[in-house]
């Protein structure tokens, strides 16, 4: 009879301590995602310089700059992480570099438009 109540706290002891750890192997999609998104602007970008403002072209720049500065800080706490906190916010800078990199595609659209 205890042998039972033995394997089911083993168990969720085992899911507490080590569950939070499957969290950590959303960060590399988090990362993707932003990474795809930085790319598609970068590409759309190309040759588009004559046919835009060298000061417009600098804003969208620096919207991607901010997203490639927040991925890469995203990557650096995911691969020296000191515990669940540094997983969390590598999705977080993550997420934030994707948002700024979706800026930069929206900004340059209506730039495009103009």
């Amino acid at each position: 009879m205890r042998l039972p109540v033995l394997a089911a706290a083993f168990t969720v002891a085992f899911t507490v301590a080590f569950g939070g750890a499957a969290s950590a192997f959303e960060c590399p999609a988090h990362f993707a995602e932003a990474q795809a998104m930085i790319d598609k602007v970068t590409a759309d970008m190309k040759g588009m310089s004559g046919s835009m403002p060298k000061e417009k072209m600098a804003l969208v720049h620096a919207l991607l700059d901010d997203a490639k500065m927040n991925l890469g800080s995203g990557i650096h706490n995911h691969e020296k992480p000191q515990g669940l906190y540094d997983h969390a916010r590598a999705i977080a800078k993550a997420d934030a570099a994707l948002g700024h990199a979706r800026a930069a595609d929206l900004l340059h659209f209506k730039y495009m438009q103009m």
